[in-house]
């Protein structure tokens, strides 16, 4: 399962990221054969970055269409049930999840989470320690409003 943590929408039966552009919806792929379906490859303009091209992420290909050509919109987080409680998936590697601890302190210490920032905490574990890995999608009713 591929971890989930953004705005998702659905166009022509394919899931896909979605950003808001001018009343538009702004549809977001890593997947190079979405350029047949008129997605167009992100050019970065490397000119004030210190990286190159090849520095930076997967290759993005996005489309501009209008609302009324898209389904829901709804965001999905990702979350995992570790030691029975439920934490946010904030990354994933290929054998470990990071997890994000909430402001209980004392379950944070229990459980080894280390303080990242005032009210922060994460903690990597393996993923043969995760009991469940799960989304949960929330409806977004106002997305175009």
């Amino acid at each position: 399962m591929a971890i989930k943590n953004d705005i998702y929408t659905t166009y022509k039966g394919k899931e896909y990221r979605v950003l808001y552009h001018d009343g538009m919806a702004k549809l977001v792929s890593k997947n190079a054969e979405d350029l047949e379906k008129e997605f167009i490859e992100k050019i970065y303009d490397t000119k004030h970055l210190k990286y190159t091209p090849e520095d930076l992420a997967e290759k993005i290909y996005t489309l501009i269409v209008s609302p009324e050509e898209v389904g829901d919109v709804y965001e999905i987080a990702t979350y995992a049930l570790y030691q029975g409680y439920e934490f946010w998936i904030k990354h994933e590697s290929e054998d470990t999840y990071l997890l994000k601890g909430n402001i209980n302190t004392a379950l944070m210490e229990k459980l080894d989470f280390k303080r990242v920032d005032k009210y922060d905490y994460e903690k990597r574990v393996d993923k043969k320690d995760v009991e469940l890995v799960y989304e949960k999608k929330e409806l977004i009713t106002d997305f175009f409003d």
